[in-house]
């Protein structure tokens, strides 16, 4: 297997796994924070797809973000210009949407991010992007940030429902 392919299928299996932890979640599951000052499954929803919105900008800047050129930003009520990463007071006051638009948010990121990926050579992994990070490193945390925040949601769902699991075999990429 190619880096190329291996970088496909990590991000295709944790797409998925994101995707299989919304099966099902209302808008009050997603809404609940087990303490005060914890994040909700909404926000961490709406992070990720954010992030690798964000990440895909990056690596393709001749090409506008989804949160501006598809009105993502319009829909989710939120202003233009975001808080900064580390103002978490300020990015919890943000709104968050119910559950589908967040779905279709996650979805319309993940599109973007393998039509790109589609693209890409060993080669153009080495190239650096934004004077240190190289694209290779870039996708490289956009697979463990989906992973990392998968947990995170799969974790609060539990807590909500102690019967709650993933369905057996989700995620599982076959090639």
């Amino acid at each position: 297997m190619d880096v190329v392919s291996f970088i496909s299928q990590s991000l295709s299996q944790a797409q998925q796994r994101l995707l299989a932890t919304c099966d099902g979640l209302t808008d009050e599951q997603a809404e609940w924070t087990p303490a005060p000052h914890a994040n909700s499954i909404g926000f961490i929803l709406w992070h990720v797809a954010r992030a690798e919105d964000r990440v895909i900008s990056r690596l393709q800047p001749e090409k506008p973000d989804l949160w501006e050129s598809q009105g993502w930003r319009l829909r989710f009520g939120q202003p233009a210009e975001s808080p900064d990463p580390g103002d978490r007071p300020g990015l919890h006051a943000l709104s968050i949407p119910d559950v589908d638009p967040l779905v279709a948010y996650l979805e319309a990121a993940y599109a973007r991010t393998m039509e790109y990926v589609r693209t890409l050579t060993p080669k153009a992994l080495d190239e650096a992007i934004d004077g240190e990070r190289t694209c290779g490193a870039m996708l490289r945390h956009l697979v463990t940030h989906k992973n990392n925040h998968h947990g995170q949601v799969d974790y609060l769902r539990g807590l909500q429902d102690p019967a709650w699991d993933l369905p057996p075999g989700t995620g599982m990429v076959q090639r």
